[in-house]
């Protein structure tokens, strides 16, 4: 306790002999506050740009390490079952440990696996999203989605496009024209690997697959080609085809770029029904996306393209790519952050030496006060620790304005037009912040040793003789 009180005594007095210099102080500052704002925004703006370029990242492949499965046939049949154990029922990870699945059905063992077509049940086949269902369950995976893409052509747009008005409200063009969107039949987890945003409504749920007008979302660039219209009364979309297919829009995501065209979301198992009959058997469309750690990555690479082999049995074979962590220029701009640091380190030292000859002038000003605090007791320590102190709260200060400044130049900077888009924006980036305020206090320091030196060295006998 008593140590704290020493430690706040002397970070007040330290304030109180700055705003007695605050002249002086003031003036040798204006170069620290000025290098500390512009190293500051720099790099807060390579930070930001980091960022940006993550994002892209993300949004084009999934969240790092995102593990894209394709099953493919074997180029060799004779090769059926192979490594993956073909219909073996199992496939050895470390240790050699099978991990058993379920066998495979008999009308699922043909040469080509039954595609887009119906049992005898009438429940839609799809061997390949059933695969991978099946790794996902036994590996218990947290968060992944099967994926299929393709493209629709929807009534309303046609409309919307031939009369410029939709629930009878105008809209605007885009200026490309209206495009057809391309809709994406995900799992519910789709959203958190790809980081989707919500504007409006909620994202898929399990539940979904129940509803007879299947649930979609929609991104903003086809949202706003609809005039943006309130989500809370229903609104309904339809194939422009011969088909009864109808969609319910429950939300709207945020464009992962204003480059992207219109897309609609919904769940793999609706897509699912509402395709019965469209068989692709040799080439699946289909894709399983999981997200798994950076230290599972290499062991996820290697047994889940076995696991997802062996379900579909003999003649098929799957492999992984994705999560390579493509350097897309971030190691560059961490580079270049370093040596920004480093340059304005050299200007905030400089601007700091003004400081210094402002603390050593005012400790020859203050040898008669000095020398009456050591001879009332004052101890060699105290004395140091309070003139050292002065330095290191005038640049602390220094710092925190300077990074307000950079605060206030970032919030007015056009990000968008200098290409740094961005998903979730930070109010300021903290390593900008603490580089700014760190470097200044720490130069403050440096540049306070030397006339707390000289204080210490002020005999008693000083101050009668001064």
């Amino acid at each position: 306790m008593h140590a704290l009180n020493q430690i706040i005594g002397a970070l007040v007095e330290a304030w109180g002999e700055v705003k007695v210099q605050k002249a002086r102080v003031i003036l040798s500052l204006v170069g620290v506050v000025a290098a500390v704002a512009a190293m500051s925004t720099v790099i807060a703006l390579g930070s930001l740009l980091s960022q940006s370029l993550d994002e892209m990242q993300e949004a084009a492949a999934g969240r790092s390490v995102t593990l894209h499965l394709n099953l493919s046939k074997k180029a060799d049949e004779g090769d059926a079952g192979g490594d993956y154990g073909g219909g073996g029922g199992g496939v050895a990870i470390d240790g050699g440990m099978m991990i058993p699945f379920a066998p495979i059905p008999e009308e699922k063992k043909d040469d080509k696996p039954a595609g887009r077509g119906e049992d005898i049940t009438g429940k839609p086949l799809d061997p390949f999203g059933d695969a991978m269902k099946t790794v996902a369950d036994r590996f218990t995976i947290p968060y992944w989605s099967r994926v299929e893409q393709s493209s629709i052509s929807i009534r309303e747009f046609t409309e919307a496009s031939n009369t410029g008005f939709y629930r009878d409200k105008p809209i605007t063009p885009p200026l490309w024209g209206f495009m057809d969107p391309s809709i994406k039949a995900v799992d519910p987890h789709y959203q958190v690997i790809f980081r989707l945003k919500m504007i409006q409504g909620r994202w898929l749920q399990d539940s979904d697959v129940d509803q007879r007008v299947a649930p979609v979302v929609i991104n903003s660039i086809m949202w706003d080609q609809f005039g943006q219209p309130d989500l809370r009364d229903p609104m309904v979309i339809s194939a422009n085809d011969d088909s009864d297919r109808m969609f319910r829009v429950v939300g709207v995501i945020k464009a992962k770029s204003s480059w992207d065209g219109p897309e609609m979301y919904t769940l793999y198992d609706s897509w699912r029904y509402m395709n019965v009959g469209k068989s692709n058997t040799d080439s699946p469309n289909v894709t399983m996306m999981v997200w798994v750690g950076e230290e599972q990555a290499k062991e996820a690479r290697r047994i889940l393209p076995a696991a997802l082999g062996s379900v579909m049995g003999p003649g098929w074979e799957a492999n992984a790519s994705g999560g390579e962590g493509f350097d897309m220029g971030q190691g560059s701009l961490q580079m270049v952050n370093t040596v920004i640091m480093g340059i304005g380190a050299i200007v905030i030292l400089l601007g700091a030496l003004g400081l210094l000859n402002v603390a050593i002038v005012t400790v020859r000003q203050r040898i008669r006060e000095i020398g009456i605090r050591r001879a009332m007791g004052a101890s060699a320590k105290r004395v140091f620790f309070a003139v050292f102190m002065e330095s290191v709260v005038a640049t602390f200060v220094a710092g925190v304005i300077g990074v307000g400044i950079a605060i206030v130049i970032l919030r007015l900077l056009p990000l968008e037009a200098m290409d740094i888009v961005l998903q979730d924006r930070p109010p300021f980036p903290f390593g900008a912040a603490l580089a700014g305020v760190g470097i200044s206090t720490s130069i403050g320091a440096l540049c306070g040793i030397i006339p707390a030196l000289a204080a210490v060295r002020v005999k008693p006998i000083d101050a009668i003789r001064y």
